[in-house]
């Protein structure tokens, strides 16, 4: 077996709120818990819930950059608003889970 075969991939234009909704939901349920084992994960989840909002910004910058090399379609443009809302929305839902950490 290869470490290839072991993988899996998310594609976050498709899957990218039902990801970070599992991941809030394994954060706030276990990242208070008495636990270790049970905060480790909730680590894990935000760990996760963090790679994936900077591979979004990432193809967030792509997605303006090509809009402004003359690439700038309505869909480009409709493209580039809803990576903005959703980044925004996931990054405060991120903040709170953070703020209510304690």
């Amino acid at each position: 077996m290869t470490r290839a075969e072991m993988e899996m991939q998310i594609n976050l234009l498709e899957n990218g709120d039902q990801f970070f909704d599992l991941l809030k939901a394994v954060m706030r349920e276990w990242q208070g818990s008495p636990w270790p084992h049970e905060r480790a994960r909730a680590d894990f989840a935000r760990q996760l819930f963090i790679k994936g909002l900077d591979i979004q910004k990432e193809g967030l910058e792509k997605a303006k950059a090509r809009a402004e090399r003359g690439f700038n379609t309505l869909l480009d443009q409709r493209m580039v608003r809803e990576l903005e809302q959703k980044m925004s929305y996931w990054e405060k839902k991120l903040d709170e889970l953070a703020t209510n950490q304690g």
